[in-house]
């Protein structure tokens, strides 16, 4: 017998006050729904003991937390490699959201970008109670120039917790690559060592 999918759509007017789709997809594994801001996309697929929230775009006034559920799993997991920026009004929407969802369980940041990344280090609200599973990081190669490199934290932590970048090697000439920013700042959250928000 066939897999049955049955699929809603929802589509609002264009304007300041609503840049926003959804559709939503049912099937007898899980459902997905997509929720299309101006400038980012979030795709949530939700499973019976998980649902994963995957963010592609800029976090910035458009983005309206409210229109995005808060799903109770016993896995939360955000995918993150999408994220391209954050502004001010952005970030704020995004700590209102992430101390929301963080009261329906854990959250799991996977596959966090550079932009993500730096985020947190600036504002530790950014991950509520949160646990980073994984990071992008930017190296640079001398022959094939800026690389980002996807670390496992739970592999590299004692590198991490000193603030020391893994070494890793160009994909493309197998030369090592050099890690291209600040160490002490990148790896901050690790360890304890944000700043505290007064």
């Amino acid at each position: 017998m066939g897999l049955l999918i049955h699929t809603f759509a929802k589509v609002f007017p264009q304007t300041a006050e609503k840049p926003y789709t959804e559709s939503l997809v049912l099937s007898g594994v899980g459902m997905s729904q997509t929720i299309n801001f101006s400038n980012l996309t979030v795709q949530i697929s939700e499973e019976p003991n998980r649902v994963s929230y995957s963010f592609k775009g800029e976090v910035d006034e458009n983005f309206r937390q409210l229109d995005i559920p808060r799903i109770q799993k016993p896995e939360i997991i955000l995918e993150l490699e999408g994220v391209e920026n954050f502004n001010s009004c952005g970030i704020r929407e995004w700590i209102f959201f992430i101390r929301d969802l963080s009261e329906m369980g854990p959250i799991v940041f996977r596959n966090c970008s550079v932009a993500v990344v730096d985020q947190i280090n600036l504002v530790p609200d950014s991950i509520g109670n949160g646990h980073i599973e994984s990071i992008f990081a930017p190296y640079y190669c001398e022959s094939h120039g800026e690389v980002n490199r996807l670390i496992e934290v739970a592999q590299h932590i004692d590198e991490l917790a000193k603030h020391h970048a893994p070494d890793f090697n160009c994909d493309q000439c197998g030369g090592a690559l050099q890690f291209d920013a600040l160490e002490e700042s990148y790896f901050m959250f690790v360890g304890g060592a944000l700043p505290e928000v007064g």
